[in-house]
């Protein structure tokens, strides 16, 4: 019995020391990337039966079986193959994985698997593992190259998308107005007026003014707002002026979106606001019914001119087939209701433009884009006599995704007037570029960026699961390679199945609890000296067992 005890108690120091072993382990891997934490499990030796269990019978109750366990073993060293935290280090080929997963390493013969995704590249452009060399697997079993010194040609545009909005309340062919007067001003000679010609020299003023005279200023603006206004002649502090150009300016600094000029001996007020709701740029000079000393009557109503019916104009970049980058001017113009037309120009000596579009077509009930009348297109010619085709793509018809029409708020506001905000959305030129960069994305694509912004998918990582990733082996340098209990391979790529998605610039950090260590590392000690006190107390008993003899 004494012997069994000692046995057993011996059986728990093995078991224990096993148990430290593998905290030390834990432990000294603490900062270990990818690190996959261990854990000891234990289980009872045979039992020796004293006496056997006895069912009830003759009167008499059951009775149990009498044993006595003979220790205790290892009965496995699992590993915990659950999440460690990411740590950034900011390098392209640093990956981690979020969530289950391997990357494949080969050396051409055999193939391991890792969670720690130290790359770089070698002097080949291949990917490999950064501590051994080793190449990493991408799919089809290929090694992966990165061609660091890789070009991409330039590409002319052939498609041009535009979005944005026009404003359906925008009048046709009513933005730009000019007002001139119905008759140029003259002065003695017959003359046409200038800037600085009297008030009182013109040939229409039948009757001089005096200091404090008035002129009524009345109209309307191209939004809708009123103008009303009193210009008093004089050059006194207080007075307005005594020349056209005085009353130019004057009538300039009451108009917000419109400008006064003389031309021609004309005054001309130019908007180039647009129209709203069918407003019109109106004009009014007469002088005032009453206080004038005179009644001079040479200024008669503005009369309109009509505008040139550009409503909103944006700046188009398209790359010719050489790369050189070129920029088209897109003029939309409404033309009636619910229909735009779009005519492109270009800076002198930088090309022509000849547009296929006779008219923008968009849906009444909702502002929709509906179609296209004509072709999509517009025809730029450059100097050299090469000609390039580029497609304008205002959105799928019945959709709001491209260009579409709506109305202002309906209230002659500053916001309701602008007249569109169509712009440029993307297109598909671009200049030559060279190798700037490479990186990793979540689904494994290894894609290759260059200087004109352009990116393309070179290769995607091989990824492997397994029906029991505790199972594999490990083989030193965060690595493991599979046995029959861990099963083959199942091959995937990140994100899908049971692949985690890829993070870059991360490495996953060692998922080793300090706290639980330092428990299971107390109650392991723990453990050791109970044991150790069992063998020395079954010593103390064969001691006093030997002494009976003498």
């Amino acid at each position: 019995m004494a012997l069994s005890s000692m046995a057993a108690a011996v059986s728990g120091l093995k078991a224990a020391q096993t148990a430290l072993s593998v905290i030390g382990d834990n432990l000294a891997n603490l900062n270990t990337p990818g690190f996959k934490t261990s854990r000891t499990t234990f289980s009872d030796q045979f039992a020796q039966t004293l006496s056997s269990a006895q069912a009830p019978g003759n009167g008499l109750g059951g009775k149990n079986p009498v044993q006595i366990g003979s220790g205790t073993s290892v009965s496995s060293i699992d590993m915990d193959f659950t999440q460690g935290g990411l740590t950034p280090t900011g390098k392209p080929f640093d990956l981690a994985i979020e969530g289950e997963g391997f990357f494949i390493l080969t050396d051409g013969v055999e193939d391991t698997y890792t969670r720690v995704g130290a790359f770089g590249l070698d002097k080949n452009d291949d990917l490999v593992d950064s501590s051994t060399g080793l190449k990493v697997k991408g799919i089809n079993g290929s090694a992966i190259n990165v061609p660091v010194n890789s070009t991409v040609p330039a590409k002319a545009t052939t498609k041009l998308n535009l979005a944005g909005n026009l404003n359906s309340t925008i009048s046709a062919n009513a933005v730009n107005q000019v007002l001139e007067s119905s008759s140029a001003y003259t002065v003695i000679g017959p003359t046409n007026a200038i800037a600085t010609s009297l008030l009182n020299d013109l040939i229409q003023n039948t009757t001089d003014y005096v200091a404090g005279d008035k002129i009524d200023i009345t109209g309307s603006e191209a939004d809708g707002d009123t103008v009303n206004a009193t210009f008093t002649y004089g050059s006194l502090t207080g007075q307005d002026g005594t020349t056209l150009g005085d009353l130019r300016d004057f009538i300039s600094s009451k108009f917000g979106s419109a400008t006064a000029s003389i031309s021609s001996g004309k005054l001309v007020l130019t908007s180039d606001a647009p129209g709203e709701n069918n407003d019109q740029l109106s004009l009014s000079i007469a002088d005032a019914t009453s206080g004038n000393t005179g009644a001079s009557t040479f200024i008669t109503n503005a009369e309109t001119v009509a505008g040139s019916g550009k409503a909103h104009t944006t700046t188009a970049s398209i790359f010719d087939s050489k790369g050189v980058q070129n920029s088209v001017t897109l003029t939309f113009e409404k033309t009636a209701a619910d229909t735009w037309d779009v005519t492109g120009t270009m800076k002198a000596g930088t090309g022509t433009v000849t547009d296929g579009v006779t008219a923008i077509n968009f849906n009444s009930t909702d502002g929709s884009f509906a179609s296209v009348t004509g072709t999509s297109t517009i025809t730029v010619t450059y100097p050299d006599s090469t000609t390039q085709v580029v497609t304008l793509d205002f959105g799928q018809p019945n959709s709001f995704e491209g260009v579409s029409q709506f109305s202002g708020d309906g209230n002659n506001s500053s916001s309701s007037q602008t007249v569109g905000t169509v712009a440029q959305s993307r297109q598909d030129g671009y200049k030559a570029g060279f190798f700037s960069s490479a990186t990793v994305n979540g689904d494994g694509k290894v894609i290759t960026i260059f200087t004109n912004g352009i990116a393309e998918t070179v290769a995607q990582l091989q990824m492997a699961t397994f029906s029991n990733p505790a199972g594999l082996t490990k083989m030193g340098g965060n690595k493991y390679g599979i046995n029959v209990s861990s099963g083959e391979p199942i091959l995937q790529t990140a994100g899908a199945g049971r692949v985690g998605r890829i993070i870059n610039g991360q490495l996953e950090s060692s998922n080793v609890d300090l706290a639980q260590e330092f428990t299971s590392l107390i109650t392991t000690q723990r453990s050791f000296q109970a044991n150790a006190r069992t063998i020395t107390t079954t010593d103390e008993m064969l001691q006093e067992l030997v002494n009976l003899v003498r």
